[in-house]
């Protein structure tokens, strides 16, 4: 079962992440959201860059940054899609490097618990997760993390279900306002 601190702790890291998105998201995941890139909602979708398992190991890292609470998750809002969509947008040597990190999850999980990571029950993926997160923050370590997240974070509030359920959506706005103080709208407006 999922600690509602820890949940409600990452649900805030990510809002707060979600503020600073436009300024932090670089190379292909850049071109990939100016290119308007959107995950494919077919009920037959079949991942174009990712194997089936890499698929689900995908929806499995970004539930667990974005998890399901009170709002939707990543899972929700198909961010494993988004992620395949935007390799179309990478350069040959940024999709092998972003694959590598997905993959990089796995390796870590077979090397602590002996299992894929998306086989695993949750208590042990936050054990993976949490020694990747560790592994991000070494001098020249892995950013695998912080590329997944960053992706999952992109993903998710450019979709239509982290628009319009986790950030202040209006699809026809209002006058406008230059300044308003963050408190007093509550959330980031997603467009």
């Amino acid at each position: 079962m999922k600690s509602k601190s820890n949940t409600m702790d990452r649900r805030k890291a990510l809002k707060r992440s979600s503020l600073i998105l436009g300024y932090a998201v670089v190379g292909g995941t850049a071109t990939a959201l100016l290119n308007g890139c959107k995950a494919d909602p077919a009920i037959d979708w079949s991942p174009q860059y990712f194997t089936k398992d890499q698929a689900l190991l995908a929806a499995e890292i970004a539930e667990m940054i974005m998890p399901a609470t009170d709002t939707p998750g990543a899972k929700d809002a198909k961010v494993d899609r988004f992620m395949d969509a935007m390799l179309e947008s990478y350069s040959a040597e940024e999709r092998e490097e972003f694959l590598n990190h997905l993959n990089s999850f796995d390796t870590k999980a077979n090397e602590l618990i002996g299992s894929s990571f998306y086989k695993c029950i949750e208590a042990d993926r936050i054990r993976v997760m949490d020694a990747m997160v560790e592994e991000s923050k070494k001098e020249n370590g892995s950013e695998a993390f912080n590329k997944l997240r960053e992706v999952t974070v992109a993903g998710f509030c450019t979709s239509e279900v982290g628009a319009t359920k986790f950030l202040k959506h209006s699809p026809v706005p209002g006058p406008y306002e230059g300044c308003v103080e963050y408190s007093t709208i509550g959330k980031t407006w997603a467009l």
